[in-house]
């Protein structure tokens, strides 16, 4: 079977394709799918949440609006979704 056979196969039939795969075909479509399952096919993989992926580029994002000092401390953790006394608590590296 051709690659074009598969990808008419999926696009066709993309109810068939089992949860939760089928949530990530339709967001990736066929050439994301397949980059997906080229590179991790096979393997035990834990997807940890988004936000803890990015927990670093957030912080560094905080400490940025810390030091220009337009927000309160208040509104910078109201922003990003922490609590006041959470962002102290990153703030002095705790």
């Amino acid at each position: 079977m051709t690659t074009s056979a598969i990808k008419l196969a999926a696009d066709a039939h993309v109810e068939l394709i089992p949860p939760p795969y089928d949530a990530l075909y339709r967001a990736l479509g066929y050439e994301g799918f397949t980059v997906l399952f080229e590179h991790l096919g096979s393997m035990y993989v834990y997807i940890p949440s988004m936000r803890s992926v990015l927990a670093d580029a957030i912080l560094a994002q905080v400490y940025k609006e810390c030091e220009n000092r337009h927000m309160t401390h208040e509104q910078i953790a109201k922003k990003y979704g922490f609590s006041g006394r959470h962002l102290r608590r990153l703030l002095d590296g705790k």
